[in-house]
């Protein structure tokens, strides 16, 4: 049986540096050959790579602002604050296929923690 002190002793105080830790890191993301180029050839070309940043709330908050008019510039303007290389514009964003901008918003809420999908 586990006791009070057991369990006080098993945790961790977390400090502002910790919970603050996201904003400087950034992650490389492998894209893979299909969702870069859909219906090309499955060739042996070297890894194909994006870095991204997680999103805080402060930017997140910016994006819900900026997009009040049209939520459709809410997932362009993820990839814009989260993308670090390449750095894209919103223009060139927009050419992107939708696989692609499905693939990199999938997993900018996943580094940012926001894997749970609000219900309709």
């Amino acid at each position: 049986m586990t006791t009070f002190m057991d369990v006080q002793a098993a945790r961790l105080v977390l400090t502002a540096e910790d919970l603050l830790a996201g904003d400087g890191m950034t992650f490389d993301i492998a894209v893979p050959a299909a969702v870069l180029r859909p219906g090309g050839e499955a060739g042996t070309a070297p890894e194909a790579i994006v870095r991204l940043c997680p999103l805080t709330l402060g930017t997140f908050l910016q994006i819900l602002k900026a997009a009040k008019e049209d939520n459709s510039l809410i997932p362009l303007l993820m990839i814009q604050q989260a993308l670090v290389e390449p750095k894209l514009s919103l223009p060139q964003i927009r050419q992107m296929s939708l696989g692609l901008v499905s693939f990199l918003i999938g997993n900018i809420r996943q580094i940012s923690g926001l894997t749970e999908k609000k219900s309709p």
